[in-house]
């Protein structure tokens, strides 16, 4: 059974879009099953190749994943070996500072200065298609890199305009922004709704023929003012696959697809790392973990006990969204499945080998700063689909000894949130333990 969908007639161009590649070298469990590799999107590319012209567009965050955690760097050698025509910059590129474009493909930044270039023309066989990359529009935010263009309206439209002039037959836009989601009932794994990048999008829409997201993991495929926005689930789960037709020029989307896990062809240091994690077990567990609103045993709790525990705390807070290990394609954003334990899948809860740090507390704080999040992050809360960090809508993580703790443990990378919602620098401490090995001693008990 072919594994893509026929194409529309009078396609001469097939589009393979993907985002957040979570750099999952090697297949990884998932709550749902083994996940898609980049290797397996390559496979599918190659399938489409031998039929029809195909091209592979990435809308960012190349890297994030675990490798970084196990060899501390990313891997952006095994980047550049993917046959990716071209990608936009997403918000985890710029994590290291501002990027270079990877040798092969263009890495593509239209509304920031980031030292990329914003558009490529590439020459496909059957016409030539133009892309424009745009970043997160809260870049800044995430990372230290500058702040958007105010006028990246005016700047998409010239970008577009020069594409056409230069021979593009089609234009695409390629944007690190998606949908807001969250976990659903009944038989749909997750609700979304698509406002917001409606929202970024329109402005500069009649530009173009397609446009392209990522960034939150959950896929999603529509069309705003006629125009047809979509974008695939993250981590090479599925590869979303759009038609662009010759007469008239135009774009048809098919929709998203599971990628197989195959593995990379060449054993590469970041491989061997991968491989040696996986078949280290750590533990066994009776019962699956699961990031998502409602679940039995709710991963982002066993978290905040681990750091807890680790650090002497009163409590601890975690976030949802900064312990994702798999694309919600069941609505969990996280899984620690039950069986065997591995060090790669606790290393994925965290992405990092940092420390928890121990911040200290005035009064009725924790109990504010839990209400503040989940009334966030409440998905019947429409108003908060623009806050920049609010993308994992689901109840925050919590363990406390104390009805009003004096302490509580949480990530690094936390921390600026706490002290914008609090409104106060915050006094911290750091703990000795990396995140990670707590996690891994709570669960071997």
């Amino acid at each position: 059974m072919d594994p893509l969908p026929p194409p529309v007639p009078g396609t001469a161009v097939r589009v393979l879009a993907t985002t957040d590649l979570g750099f999952a070298l090697v297949p990884m469990t998932t709550s749902h099953g083994l996940g898609g590799t980049p290797a397996g999107v390559a496979a599918l590319l190659d399938r489409e190749r031998r039929r029809r012209p195909t091209v592979w567009l990435d809308a960012g965050d190349l890297t994030v994943g675990p490798v970084e955690a196990l060899l501390g760097r990313r891997p952006w050698d095994e980047v550049t070996g993917l046959p990716i025509d071209a990608a936009a910059a997403g918000n985890h590129d710029f994590d290291d500072g501002l990027p270079a474009s990877p040798p092969g493909f263009p890495l593509l930044c239209a509304n920031a200065d980031a030292g990329l270039a914003p558009c490529a023309l590439i020459d496909t066989g059957a016409g030539g298609l133009g892309v424009i990359g745009l970043t997160n529009p809260w870049i800044h935010e995430f990372t230290g890199a500058p702040r958007p263009y105010d006028d990246g309206t005016e700047r998409v439209t010239a970008h577009a305009r020069g594409l056409r002039a230069a021979g593009a037959r089609w234009v695409v836009a390629v944007v690190h922004d998606g949908v807001a989601w969250w976990p659903a009932d009944g038989d749909r794994p997750v609700h979304t709704r698509a406002d917001r990048l409606a929202a970024l999008v329109r402005p500069w829409l009649a530009q173009v023929d397609l446009v392209l997201g990522g960034h939150t993991p959950a896929g999603w495929a529509g069309a705003v003012d006629g125009v047809p926005v979509a974008h695939p689930f993250a981590f090479a789960s599925t590869v979303l696959v759009a038609d662009l037709l010759d007469d008239p020029a135009s774009a048809v989307v098919r929709g998203s697809y599971p990628v197989p896990p195959e593995r990379p062809a060449a054993r590469t240091e970041a491989v061997e790392a991968l491989d040696e994690a996986a078949a280290r077990v750590v533990a066994r567990l009776d019962h699956t973990w699961l990031t998502r609103t409602g679940a039995r045993h709710y991963l982002p709790d066993l978290v905040a006990t681990a750091l807890r525990r680790a650090t002497g705390a009163d409590a601890a807070l975690v976030p949802p969204g900064k312990h994702g290990t798999q694309a919600p394609l069941d609505g969990a954003v996280g899984a620690l499945c039950a069986g065997d334990v591995t060090a790669l899948d606790v290393t994925r809860v965290f992405g990092t080998r940092a420390a928890p740090l121990v911040v200290r507390l005035r009064g009725d704080e924790f109990r504010r700063l839990l209400d503040f999040h989940d009334r966030c992050a409440d998905p019947r809360n429409a108003g908060a689909d623009d806050l920049w960090w609010n993308w994992c809508r689901m109840p925050a993580g919590r363990d406390s000894t104390r009805e009003s703790p004096a302490t509580v443990a949480v990530m690094p990378s936390v921390l600026p949130q706490l002290t914008a919602w609090l409104g106060r620098d915050l006094d911290t401490e750091p703990g000795d333990t990396p995140a990670v090995d707590a996690l891994a001693r709570l669960l071997s008990r």
